[in-house]
């Protein structure tokens, strides 16, 4: 007996159990996929707006001046070094400091130094001391006629052929010149000794150069060039290599001292700041690793790592800044994140940093250590 053909099943039952039985564990598992993706990559918990900052430097001016020559323009390129301004400076008392620095510089060389001050006072207690020995050679060959005096009168006076008053003339002579040999001697030792302690002071050539005056002197022809450049003109550079951005004042005003005149911005970005707003889906450390990618047409995604954080939530006030509906303010922790070799962004520039969260366990003493770490002062 030959066996009944299958009752064909159609199709629409098909396409009824596999609604029922497949297409749910389908979309519950691509809803799962797109969902883990999104946390992933979007940085949904752990992402940031950030923005890229550079080196900025503000030109001002040392000293109140005319601003004689502007030689950039707003938006123009510049090396570290180019001229950028002329100012001539207009200071009232530079002429009267000049006027005042060779008046001295002159008095100072039409007085002698101290060195020739010492020579001549060196030359003076020579000379006393040459006085001193011929007096005291003369001294001695006084004392020498006096007791010849003395011895010839002596027996003279025995023999009652000279007077008394002759005779205590004489010797009264003789008392006074061996007085006068002692005080003569040791005023000459005297003399000498202290002209041989000051002879490395007094003689000529012998002057050092600490000299006093020569140190004055040098002082003051270096406030004589420093006064005759005060109103010469004054050529400014520039400090970094950049780009004008703003220019605060034209040819021919009058400028104040530290008044600004232009600012330079460097042309690409060497760190990146974001903020990471409250409550924060994880607890950010130096040295951590982040996603950063750029809001081109075409997206570029590069790697880079923490290098500072914030010592404090602090206000948002650039453009990263978002103040939602019933609240006055917007704040945020900051986070530094350096910028690696070779990459390419404009200071200002916005991107997105995602920090990769770490869900592995970490030992206790590290967690501890952590939550007590001091910000150092």
């Amino acid at each position: 007996m030959n066996p009944l053909p299958p009752i064909p099943t159609p199709r629409s039952q098909h396409w009824r159990e596999f609604r029922i039985q497949v297409l749910p564990i389908v979309v519950f598992t691509m809803t799962a996929g797109a969902i883990f993706l999104l946390w992933r990559h979007a940085g949904v918990n752990a992402g940031m707006p950030a923005v890229g900052e550079g080196v900025r430097s503000v030109v001002s001016s040392p000293q109140p001046a005319l601003l004689q020559e502007l030689k950039v323009k707003p938006y123009q390129m510049v090396e570290a070094g180019d001229p950028i301004a002329v100012i001539l400076p207009r200071d009232p008392h530079a002429q009267l400091d000049l006027f005042q620095a060779e008046l001295q510089l002159a008095r100072l060389k039409m007085q002698p130094s101290v060195a020739e001050g010492n020579a001549m006072n060196f030359e003076q207690i020579r000379m006393e001391l040459l006085r001193t020995r011929s007096e005291l050679a003369m001294a001695k060959v006084n004392l020498e006629r006096a007791e010849n005096d003395v011895r010839r009168n002596t027996p003279l006076f025995r023999d009652k052929l000279v007077s008394e008053d002759i005779y205590d003339l004489s010797v009264k002579t003789r008392d006074l010149y061996r007085t006068e040999i002692e005080e003569k001697t040791r005023t000459f030792t005297e003399i000498d000794r202290r002209l041989e302690e000051l002879r490395s002071l007094g003689e000529p050539g012998a002057a050092t150069l600490d000299d006093p005056t020569k140190k004055a002197m040098s002082q003051l022809e270096a406030m004589k060039s420093a006064s005759a450049t005060n109103w010469a003109p004054l050529t400014l550079v520039a400090p970094i290599r950049g780009m004008v951005t703003i220019v605060y004042r034209q040819s021919g005003e009058n400028i104040a001292e530290g008044e600004p005149i232009l600012t330079i911005n460097s042309p690409w970005s060497d760190r990146i700041v974001g903020y990471l707003r409250q409550p924060f889906p994880i607890q950010p450390e130096p040295g951590m690793e982040v996603s950063i990618r750029t809001r081109d047409r075409w997206p570029k995604t590069f790697q880079s790592t923490i290098t500072q954080i914030g010592a404090h939530v602090e206000t948002i006030t650039n453009a990263l800044a978002f103040v939602v509906q019933g609240k006055l303010i917007d704040s945020g922790l900051p986070i530094v994140v350096g910028v690696p070799p070779g990459v390419m962004i404009r200071p200002g520039e916005m991107v997105d940093v995602l920090i990769e969260p770490d869900f592995s366990p970490r030992p206790a003493s590290q967690t501890d250590r952590a939550e007590r770490k001091e910000i150092p002062q």
